[in-house]
């Protein structure tokens, strides 16, 4: 247990705030539902969700709802609960409708079931992209020529965790500025990602990638604009220590 404890402190960034804060187990889950529908934060979710960083800027709930330790249908629970006391926003709106899209992925994973994991997915013709060694690797280690993507993949590696606007972000930039197969950038978030769901995560990079159940033909990020919008000081770059 030494060595692995030794391991483990190399992988995490001690200087990160969120170290030591994803804690697994239905005890603690529990406890973090409660606490968070006692606060103001589920009223005021929409104008945070999108930030790149800060602790309660999301549920953080993920990680808990794909170990297993806290059903949706709790989180539901709690959420209208919330509204009856509170009221209903448009930021409890979209708690509830994050949590309907994730119920949407589970089934689309059953329906789907191997194709969940084909390169062309749900499309009639297979993407325009193939796979690059020295530009995954790089992607991986957060060694692009995109300062924001870096930060992001750097935190990953860090925490194994990153915001929902990052995911988005850097998967875009690996299949539409670095051309690569989806399935490579799905399969190093399956492996590093604490808050792991097969069908949130495969779902998802389909949807990016233009073969899932998006119409529109996948989604392509403006890395500047992103940047711009999200860290137009540079503060969520800077702290990840990536050099411009």
């Amino acid at each position: 247990m030494g060595k692995a404890n030794n391991l483990l402190a190399d992988v995490y960034d001690k200087t990160d705030p969120h170290n030591g804060r994803f804690k697994g187990g239905e005890l603690y889950a529990i406890e973090h539902v409660i606490t968070y529908f006692e606060s103001d934060r589920p009223s005021c979710y929409k104008m945070a969700r999108n930030a790149l960083d800060g602790w309660d800027n999301s549920t953080k709930m993920s990680h808990f709802l794909a170990l297993g330790n806290l059903s949706a249908r709790l989180l539901w629970h709690h959420l209208k609960r919330y509204e009856s006391r509170y009221g209903a926003n448009e930021s409890t709106y979209w708690i509830g409708f994050e949590l309907l899209w994730r119920e949407y992925f589970q089934w689309l994973a059953l329906q789907l079931g191997t194709q969940l994991y084909r390169f062309e997915g749900s499309a009639e013709h297979e993407p325009v992209t193939q796979y690059f060694e020295d530009r995954f690797i790089q992607w991986c280690e957060g060694n692009t020529l995109y300062p924001l993507v870096n930060a992001c993949m750097k935190e990953l590696n860090s925490t194994g965790y990153m915001s929902n606007r990052g995911r988005q972000i850097v998967a875009s930039c690996l299949v539409n500025e670095l051309g690569i197969d989806w399935r490579f950038g799905a399969a190093y978030f399956q492996q590093q990602l604490i808050d792991h769901d097969v069908a949130s995560n495969w779902g998802n990079w389909q949807y990016i990638a233009g073969v899932g159940a998006d119409p529109r033909g996948g989604r392509h990020f403006n890395i500047e604009k992103q940047t711009q919008q999200y860290d137009p000081d540079g503060h969520y770059i800077n702290k990840w220590q990536v050099e411009e």
